[in-house]
């Protein structure tokens, strides 16, 4: 058997640099990234998890991290874009059970794509492309083709203050298309299945790459107006695995105030949920998506923008297919008997589904879903940039059903065009039968520093 040698992205465009000859007048180059240290106090409280481990502990954390952004020219109508960011965490005391490594790397290859301009208004892309949509700060229902995210359980790059999730988003293998006319932008992209993922048991974390974004088959097409005043409407539509039509808009009420709206309609579920009665008969997979029936989410949100750039925002969110009261209770109760919560050791056989429910808690949120049904949402932040002043980014987030809430403070300053310093908080506040208390009340405190170019 033949042996093909993998060469990096990288790698081709650092080749492709060195090459100009014919039609080809190769140009490369780093765009912009970023590179910083931090250290983060980490704090939990107790949890409805216990083991002979504890699952969470208290510690104290050095984080590394970079990222970059290159790009090619090949020719005329061919150019490359990548973007790769990695970092390395140091923890002082060995991590809980159901958190990271002591010492661990984390490397994602956000983008790699190679797009091909057919004619001045049609453009055709290749590789690992990554797309997102939507204009709501939260949640956003019209973000179809959302990945899981990689980042470690316990730590993430909290430098990028409300903006941390575009350190970890990552695109899918596949190839799109985006035509624009006078009346609108036409977008068609196709993500094939690439991997069956029989590692459900476990953190999106302990997933490869490929399982993260291509485990599924997803075939997307979405049409946003641009001749309209003040909203233009996007429509998508999403099949495949998944079948989902959504629609949203942005515009100015006045001046200052932007209103944003966007929902959803999905044929069955789109997130897994708990199955008692699957419990009960101790099947391997407790976890699945009711294929039937239709569920809908909606958002809408508010943004207000004074003269000196600060904003000031109020969403709200809410979805049908988010856990009931009596599913909540379902839900905390088999945490509870598989950790012993009853005062019953249960059946070895059983303990195997206290890691489970865990990580499929877990990955709930690296999809950018949440458990409940409705939600509020509050932040100001302000995008001054200039050096010798602080920027600050405060926001909230509070399940309207259970009370329980996280919120997260983040304070930067330029002390030159190319360096600044930040600092701030993250914390989780609720009961431990509440979403955002399930893992214990939470908070890190951190301060760092990043150069830009």
């Amino acid at each position: 058997m033949s042996r093909v040698a993998r060469l990096p992205f990288s790698g081709i465009l650092l080749l492709a640099g060195t090459y100009s000859g014919g039609s080809w007048a190769v140009d490369c180059q780093i765009q912009r990234g970023y590179a910083g240290i931090e250290g983060i106090s980490s704090h939990t409280s107790d949890s409805l998890w216990q083991s002979e481990d504890p699952p969470f502990r208290n510690n104290v954390i050095a984080n590394l991290y970079l990222s970059s952004v290159g790009r090619c020219t090949l020719t005329e109508t061919l150019s490359a874009k990548a973007q790769a960011s990695g970092e390395y965490v140091l923890q002082a005391h060995q991590p809980g059970s159901l958190e990271d490594k002591r010492h661990q790397g984390l490397g994602i290859l956000n983008e790699a794509v190679v797009s091909w301009a057919a004619r001045d208004n049609l453009y055709i892309d290749a590789g690992k492309v990554r797309k997102t949509s939507g204009y709501l700060f939260s949640v956003a229902p019209l973000d179809l083709l959302r990945n899981i995210s990689g980042n470690m359980r316990s730590v993430r790059v909290f430098g990028l203050g409300d903006r941390w999730r575009n350190f970890y988003e990552e695109g899918a293998y596949g190839v799109s298309s985006s035509l624009y006319r006078n009346e609108g932008t036409y977008t068609l992209a196709a993500f094939p299945r690439l991997k069956r993922n029989d590692q459900r048991q476990e953190a999106g974390s302990e997933w490869d790459a490929v399982l993260r974004t291509n485990s599924t088959d997803r075939y997307y097409a979405s049409y946003t107006a641009t001749g309209l005043a003040a909203f233009n409407p996007t429509f998508s539509l999403l099949t495949g695995n998944q079948k989902t039509l959504a629609l949203g808009t942005s515009g100015n009420l006045t001046d200052n105030l932007i209103l944003s709206v966007e929902g959803s309609v999905s044929h069955g579920q789109t997130w897994r949920h708990l199955d008692s009665a699957a419990v009960v008969r101790n099947e391997r997979e407790p976890y699945k998506i009711r294929s039937s029936g239709a569920q809908a989410d909606i958002g809408v949100g508010l943004r207000y923008t004074t003269a000196d750039q600060t904003e000031y925002g109020a969403e709200y969110y809410g979805q049908s297919q988010g856990y009931s009261r009596s599913q909540w209770q379902d839900n905390f109760d088999t945490i509870r008997f598989f950790n012993g919560g009853f005062g019953v050791k249960p059946p070895p056989e059983f303990q195997q589904y206290s890691r489970m429910m865990a990580a499929e808690t877990d990955n709930v949120g690296r999809g950018g879903n949440l458990l409940g049904k409705h939600y509020l949402t509050l932040y100001t932040r302000t995008n001054k940039e200039q050096v010798g002043s602080i920027d600050w980014s405060i926001s909230g987030m509070v399940n309207l059903v259970d009370g329980s809430h996280v919120l997260n403070v983040h304070l930067t300053t330029p002390l030159k065009n190319n360096l600044e310093l930040y600092s701030g908080a993250a914390a989780s506040f609720g009961s431990k039968e509440s979403e955002f208390g399930t893992f214990g009340e939470k908070g890190n405190i951190y301060a760092g520093m990043r150069i830009n170019w």
